[in-house]
């Protein structure tokens, strides 16, 4: 009898596990980016981000933050509430910075993970 109730149970527990993954599929296929990439354009004094986080629903599975810090000093936060459809996507950002800065770029998903890089910004090429 006590066997009876365990499987019942067990059989409950699975089915709600189930019905969680269905109505939360985003949460399932949460990822962090799988690329992270920037460039600084001395001349320009811009920053270009390029992230690869693929998503099958930009607005609801997306990069909500990218935040960028300068020397290890917070520099931008900027939050967004969905992500391009074209994957891998960039964003720019003006931010000035001169020869021999470190710059640490940080994008994060809106459900689970987060990725960051650092680059230095390189003299201008002539």
């Amino acid at each position: 009898m006590k066997s009876i109730h365990v499987k019942k149970y067990f059989l409950i527990s699975v089915l709600l596990g189930f019905a969680v993954a269905l109505l939360y599929p985003a949460s399932v296929m949460a990822h962090p980016p799988k690329g992270l990439t920037a460039e600084y354009d001395i001349a320009a004094q811009k920053l270009t981000v390029r992230i690869d986080h693929n998503s099958f629903s930009p607005t609801m599975h997306y990069i909500n933050k990218v935040e960028i810090k300068k020397n290890a000093q917070p520099a931008i936060n900027q939050t967004y509430k969905s992500q391009p459809e074209k994957n891998p996507f960039e964003y720019t950002y003006e931010i000035p910075a001169k020869a021999g800065d470190i710059l640490e770029i940080k994008a994060s998903c809106n459900i689970f993970g987060s990725k960051t890089v650092s680059i230095t910004v390189a003299k201008q090429a002539q």
